[in-house]
């Protein structure tokens, strides 16, 4: 006889026909007649709706038991089941767009304004806390002369750095700003006259930059650039090109103009039961004893919009290959914002630990002082598909059989981390066996394109990366033909 309950192998529970039989046979035993005799007799009904209440207590044991693993768990079960393991669920949040406010010196703006994207239709953008545009924290500024004849130096100093150009008297409004723009030799600023106006336009090269600038008492400013974080109104993942949103639709006085520059950090909506057992397993290391594990953890759970983190260490006296420096870790970081990333891993690596990478970021530290957390973000390698599949006799194609072996491969590649391989059979050919009914073989064939021009050729079988680039796909390099 089969075990059930809770065995070695697992839970095993008694099925209907199994229940039903036992309680025939225990009946008839105890009344000497065949109860199964009549199949439409009262007792046989009567049974057989005792059977089917047993059977139900049986598969809800078994899913009591099921809700206890992330693996198997469902809904508001994964959520508690994740709970003992310190993780859970991503809510829905918003995108975030760094906005180039022009306006006003000293303008400020509060909560609650709106702006939008010249997009029909329009996607709206919130400031969640009041901010100011202001010389202080500028990324571009028009300045013009407080009076004119001006007395005394022009001076601007732009982060701590003066300039200076000495008045000869004889100079027009453009001709003394273009002496001031002379005496600017930052190259971290573009600096050009506007004549007409009479207006010293300085620009960051750095579109997203914030930076001081003071003025002596015989300039003003025109306008002043500020770039200020907005969210997306709805949660998820919105997109939007730069310089798309150029919209002011609720705003206090003083905001003249609005855009988008930079990157954007990405939203998300509601993990599912699917992302959420994947992310359980990635941040499941946040309380792991091992530095570069404990990293990675702490960025994927705490910073916004990363895909992707790749953790390295040289634990040598030596530069190792790779170029790190001895005793150092370099973290190659997908996604996300880059003072949230630098704060994770200063939080989370050791001490004495230096970091490696060319982004460079300051965090002040514990007792006011500068510490420099340097990582990396990957280089991207485009890889290009071609499936050549095979109809089944036996089953019908699916008519939408190139999206869905489109969606099969771009869901895996979404899933490729930093530094690995793209290795089709391993991880996608099985899934377009599963997800495309009729498809009896799937040639998969790559190629490596630096541009978004469809390569003659597609040479690999498996794409190789090394530790700081990281694979990736659109679905227009995905190409589905049929053999024969």
């Amino acid at each position: 006889m089969a075990d059930y309950g809770l065995t070695p192998q697992g839970p095993n529970i008694k099925r209907l026909d199994v229940i039903l039989n036992e309680l025939h046979d225990s009946m008839t035993e105890k009344l000497g007649v065949n109860t199964r005799q009549n199949p439409q007799s009262l007792l046989n009904h009567l049974l057989t709706n005792i059977a089917d209440r047993i059977a139900e207590l049986w598969e809800l044991g078994l899913d009591v038991y099921y809700s206890q693993y992330p693996s198997t768990a469902e809904n508001i079960d994964l959520d508690n089941a994740a709970q003992y393991g310190g993780s859970t669920r991503e809510t829905p949040v918003p995108s975030y767009y760094r906005i180039l406010c022009t306006g006003t010196d000293g303008a400020v703006l509060p909560a609650g304004t709106l702006i939008a994207s010249d997009t029909n239709p329009a996607t709206q953008l919130v400031l969640r806390e009041p901010k100011a545009i202001t010389r202080t924290a500028f990324n571009t500024a028009a300045i013009k002369l407080a009076v004119f004849p001006a007395h005394g130096p022009l001076t601007a100093i732009l982060n701590n750095v003066t300039y200076t150009f000495i008045l000869k008297g004889t100079e027009s409004p453009a001709g003394a700003l273009a002496g001031l723009k002379e005496a600017i030799t930052d190259e971290a600023f573009i600096v050009d006259v506007d004549e007409e106006k009479e207006l010293l336009n300085i620009r960051a090269v750095d579109e997203v930059s914030s930076n001081i600038l003071v003025l002596s008492e015989n300039l003003t400013t025109e306008t002043i650039g500020s770039v200020i974080r907005f969210a997306t109104v709805e949660d998820g993942d919105i997109l939007l090109p730069n310089g798309i949103v150029t919209r002011i639709v609720k705003a206090a006085a003083g905001l003249q103009s609005v855009t988008n520059v930079g990157t954007y950090i990405s939203g998300r909506l509601k993990e599912t039961d699917i992302e959420f057992r994947k992310s359980y397993a990635d941040k499941i290391f946040s309380r792991s004893t091992r530095m570069l594990e404990s990293i990675r953890s702490a960025i994927l759970s705490n910073v916004q919009g990363v895909t992707s983190v790749a953790p390295y260490e040289n634990d040598s006296n030596v530069i190792d290959d790779m170029g790190r420096w001895p005793h150092s870790v370099e973290v190659v970081v997908d996604g996300g914002d880059n003072t949230e990333i630098a704060r994770q891993i200063l939080n989370t690596k050791a001490g004495g630990i230096n970091t490696y990478g060319a982004v460079e970021v300051m965090i002040p530290g514990e007792y006011g002082e500068d510490i420099t957390v340097r990582f990396n973000r990957p280089t991207y390698v485009m890889v290009w598909f071609r499936v050549a599949i095979t109809v089944s006799r036996k089953t019908a194609l699916q008519v939408d059989y190139a999206e869905r072996i489109k969606e099969v491969i771009l869901t895996a590649m979404d899933e490729v981390d930093t530094g690995q391989d793209v290795m089709p059979q391993r991880f996608m050919v099985p899934q377009i066996y599963d997800r495309v009914p009729g498809v009896s073989y799937a040639d998969i064939s790559l190629a490596i394109a630096q541009d978004d021009s469809k390569p003659e050729e597609y040479p690999l079988r498996n794409v190789a990366v090394i530790a700081r680039e990281r694979a990736v796909t659109e679905e227009k390099q995905i190409e589905v033909v049929l053999n024969g």
